[in-house]
């Protein structure tokens, strides 16, 4: 959980490298999805070939280009209509998971992450205050991202349980490698003078993340997941304060505060849970 924790306010510093790379969204999508299967498919064929069931191959494939998908669909509503926009559409995604985990999964919601998911969905409102500045193309890029975010989680968990995490997260993003190689390719040689912030985003925050994400989803309920993945955005802010000299006003840090409590009562139903949870795969 404490690991859940680090990586979503980790992923806060996205922001901060896209500013800076001076790439297409698809041909982005795509360098960030190459370079972070590369070190997963290292790790993975390490071990030996993955024996996996046809099926279990369709779904990861399948999950793959969902993934693909939602990250296309989410830095295209970032540019094309405003960041608090975009930011408060895409987190409709962990209410959806959360709200249908008990029908999909058969998990129960309980009152403590129900209060606080609201309490979460309440701080990135007030962290992110969405005014003028919509579009269509903006606000329905952005639900399809929420869909698809919403998507992976609760048809990712059922194979992270069963085939791994580390199997899931390279696969996937193999998968979803594979279907952006074209803008991948075309991102060469501009992509070269962003090395650096590129193999961060990449193998970092999309290989050893995915990894870590997968295990958290496998053994965590699903709203615990939801709560704790509104560190992302609140966490955005510190990181642009520290970094941008954004310091934010008294509301956007009432709006981080509330996240950060939603965050530990989250934590405490979290660790009840894994203290009854059987062991993930590698």
């Amino acid at each position: 959980m404490i690991s859940l924790v680090v990586l979503t306010a980790a992923w806060g510093t996205i922001p901060l490298i896209v500013r800076t790379v001076e790439l297409s969204t698809q041909q982005l999508v795509a360098m960030r999805l190459l370079l972070g299967a590369l070190p997963l498919l290292v790790v993975l064929l390490s071990r030996g070939l993955p024996r996996l069931r046809a099926s279990q191959w369709l779904r990861v494939i399948g999950l793959g280009a969902l993934l693909a998908f939602h990250w296309v669909a989410f830095f295209w509503s970032l540019n094309t209509t405003t960041v608090a926009i975009a930011l408060v559409l895409v987190y409709l995604a962990p209410v959806a998971m959360a709200t249908l985990a008990p029908m999909v999964l058969k998990e129960p919601l309980r009152g403590r992450a129900a209060v606080a998911l609201a309490v979460a969905l309440t701080g990135v409102i007030l962290v992110a205050r969405p005014g003028e500045g919509a579009t269509s193309e903006g606000v329905i890029s952005g639900l399809l991202a929420a869909a698809s975010f919403t998507g992976l989680v609760l048809a990712g968990k059922p194979i992270a349980q069963q085939i791994g995490p580390l199997r899931l997260a390279t696969l996937e993003t193999t998968a979803a490698a594979m279907l952006m190689i074209p803008w991948a390719v075309s991102a060469f040689p501009e992509a070269v003078d962003f090395w650096w912030q590129l193999i961060i985003l990449g193998g970092l925050l999309t290989g050893l993340a995915g990894y870590v994400y997968w295990r958290s989803v496998a053994a965590l309920p699903v709203a615990t997941v939801a709560v704790l993945s509104y560190m992302e955005p609140a966490s955005a802010v510190v990181w642009a304060a520290l970094f941008l000299g954004e310091t934010g006003d008294l509301i956007t840090w009432f709006g981080v505060a509330l996240v950060l409590v939603a965050g530990v009562a989250a934590g405490w139903q979290g660790r009840e849970a894994v203290s009854v949870e059987q062991p993930v795969p590698g």
